[in-house]
């Protein structure tokens, strides 16, 4: 792609690399330099047409919008290809998870349970997250030969975008914009901006507060929860739902809630915050049990919704607000070729999910359109000590199958629970009867983010129940939970 030179928007960090030079994008056609196009132009008036058009249209195969870890993915997948790829990202490439999200999140949640201080832990975050220089991820976009432009995108038509005063004109369009967390309607809440975080927020903290409220106990609130108490704050979750993760085994969110009231934690769930408002120097929540909360901050845990509204949406002829028409390709149902990856493509949002995804618009792209999005099973893991692992389907959506059974089994069943005092452990398991071969899994315990990979490669691979419950398992380790699982599956299967 050509470097355009003088743009302000192309720098971001001064570590970062400028907008790379690359030939393989051109200038829009009718604007080379060759002997025809001489010969076109004989008069002062053309030449000049002509150079504005070089300034405003630059033409390339894919333009990708957002440079979060869906982009990169994409990037590098089609780094061997002849496709040249244009980059938009007015903020930091890499998106949420390197910087305000997962790498800093776990990187607490480690510190907070080896017993390190707080103002520890920020230094070692500022590490984790490169100090929040992006010059890394830039350069490997560029080495993978990307053009990266430092600004919005947004769409003219189904196939040319603008961003910093240029158009692109393109053959594939992606998008890759990301999520924003969104603050609930609760009254006053707005009024209150100064002590209410996000978790992006709260992974930028350098102070930590003495008192805590956790809007929302779903992931995020309940990694937040622990990380915060873990380093000595008052914490309150509250949360509308009855139990957590009220899809998966109950057994799963009574692990998980013990775990946070045994680190401090004071749970609320099955009600509602109605209100907020400034007591002297406190915040004082009204909840709809009729109690409330005194505390010094508010982290809202309670979703997202796709980055969408700046992009100009209608030009393409597609009116939404909230979740892009995306078929399980990655194609959005709109003129031209244009994709979604990522957390606007509404399937999740998960970095590894997001990732995946990638690998499948760029099988599209340049490869045989095989992929789709749901080809491989979907893993997630919940970070919190023990932490929670799923795969696949939960037990509520599965509820009616009547092809499908589950089996159980607690860690308290195998010795490594002795040998290293563990705390709970639960593991649900599901298999077909018409293939005789796993489905899902879920549960909560020590490892069980570890564990979780034999059970994708069990699903993936279709291995069969009857084979699984032969396999040998290490002694003494976690992983023997699945072999009594597996052997109550197979009578069930029989």
């Amino acid at each position: 792609m050509q470097r355009h030179d003088g743009d302000d928007d192309l720098t971001l960090r001064a570590a970062c690399p400028p907008v790379v030079s690359d030939t393989s994008a051109r200038p829009a056609h009718g604007a080379g330099a060759g002997a025809d196009a001489d010969e076109a132009r004989t008069d002062e008036a053309r030449t000049d047409e002509a150079r504005t058009d070089v300034e405003s249209e630059i033409q390339a195969d894919v333009a990708i919008l957002g440079a979060g870890s869906a982009a990169e993915i994409l990037v590098g997948a089609l780094s061997g290809s002849p496709l040249s790829i244009v980059v938009f990202e007015p903020s930091l490439v890499g998106g949420q998870c390197p910087f305000v999200a997962c790498m800093p999140s776990k990187a607490m949640l480690h510190d907070a349970a080896v017993g390190r201080r707080w103002d520890t832990a920020v230094a070692r975050r500022r590490d984790v997250v490169d100090h929040l220089d992006d010059g890394r991820h830039a350069s490997s976009l560029q080495k993978d030969g990307a053009t990266l432009v430092r600004s919005a995108a947004r769409f003219v038509d189904p196939t040319c975008v603008e961003a910093g005063g240029r158009r692109y004109r393109v053959r594939h369009i992606v998008i890759a914009t990301g999520a924003d967390s969104v603050v609930p309607p609760i009254e006053g809440l707005g009024e209150l901006d100064d002590v209410v975080w996000t978790s992006a927020d709260a992974m930028r903290a350098e102070e930590r507060p003495t008192r805590l409220a956790v809007i929302g106990g779903g992931v995020v609130g309940c990694e937040m929860a622990q990380l915060f108490a873990g380093f000595g704050t008052e914490v309150h979750l509250l949360d509308v739902a009855e139990r957590a993760f009220p899809d998966l085994y109950p057994q799963v969110g009574e692990i998980v809630d013990d775990a946070l009231r045994a680190r401090g934690v004071k749970i609320c769930r099955g009600a509602t915050v109605e209100a907020a408002s400034r007591r002297g120097g406190n915040v004082r929540l009204e909840l709809s049990n009729g109690s409330s909360v005194m505390t010094d901050r508010v982290l809202v845990a309670t979703g997202t919704r796709p980055r969408l509204q700046e992009l100009r949406l209608d030009r393409i002829g597609v009116h939404v607000v909230d979740a892009l028409p995306v078929d399980d390709s990655g194609r959005v149902a709109a003129p031209g070729s244009i994709w979604a990856i990522g957390d606007v493509a509404g399937r999740g949002e998960y970095t590894h999910l997001a990732k995946h995804q990638a690998q499948v618009v760029a099988n599209h792209l340049d490869g045989d359109g095989s992929r789709r999005f749901d080809d491989v099973v979907l893993p997630a893991c919940v970070f919190v000590e023990p932490p929670v692992m799923t795969v696949g389907p939960t037990r509520r959506e599965l509820e009616g199958d009547d092809d499908v059974v589950w089996a159980t089994g607690e860690l308290s069943e195998i010795p490594r629970w002795s040998t290293d005092e563990l705390i709970g452990g639960f593991l649900a398991v599901a298999a077909r009867r018409s293939t005789g071969c796993l489905v899902a899994a879920h549960g909560a315990g020590a490892r069980f983010d570890e564990l979780v990979h034999a059970l994708v490669v069990a699903i993936d691979g279709e291995v069969p129940v009857r084979r699984l419950a032969m396999s040998m398992q290490p002694f003494p380790t976690v992983g023997e939970v699945l072999g009594p699982i597996y052997r109550r599956l197979l009578t069930q299967l029989d």
